[in-house]
């Protein structure tokens, strides 16, 4: 009886390997092909309105973190998005149940961190070019914005999963078990 396929059921993945990497991949190109725009279609320090005042385009470079942190510390953030990334693809896939809130805000932040690793790598800095100043907020891109909606993803299934808090719920009994009496 122990060997029926309900009895051992198979980890569940909501969100599939192959989803998760077109996920990243498209994280990953969407925020390269948009750098390559704006450095076209801007010079360095250069702004435009998108929404009147309040949201432009202004091509910077960060050799920092966020918020301007460590502004000379690109090798430092290199190995950090290096390891970042490492750990994201482990965790994913040594995980048996991955819910979709969760492997949704891996495969988010996982694009993110390549793509700014790329610029990184390639220049010596990110490219920045959101400039949202009707809420003071420093210049980003796309892998920023997808990397804090990862973050979101996560606090959000922490806030809303019971077992990601310690609750365990008892499983149902399955259909060819008698529940338990008093």
């Amino acid at each position: 009886m122990a060997d029926t396929p309900l009895a051992n059921p198979k980890p569940v993945r909501a969100l599939r390997p192959a989803l998760f990497y077109v996920i990243v991949a498209f994280v990953l190109v969407a925020d390269q092909v948009s750098k390559v725009w704006v450095q076209r279609a801007l010079v360095f320090d250069e702004s435009r309105p998108l929404l009147g005042d309040a949201f432009l385009l202004t091509l910077t470079h960060n050799t920092g973190g966020a918020w301007g942190m460590m502004p000379n510390g690109n090798l430092l953030f290199s190995a950090f998005a290096c390891f970042a990334a490492l750990a994201l693809v482990v965790a994913y896939h040594r995980m048996p149940r991955v819910s979709l809130l969760v492997g949704a805000a891996f495969a988010l932040a996982l694009g993110g961190a390549l793509g700014n690793l790329s610029d990184r790598l390639r220049h010596g800095y990110v490219v920045d070019f959101f400039d949202a100043r009707i809420i003071h907020w420093p210049v980003f891109n796309i892998a920023d914005a997808a990397i804090t909606m990862g973050i979101a993803l996560l606090m959000m299934h922490f806030i809303r999963d019971p077992r990601s808090q310690g609750v365990v719920e008892k499983p149902a009994p399955l259909p060819t078990e008698q529940p338990e009496t008093l």
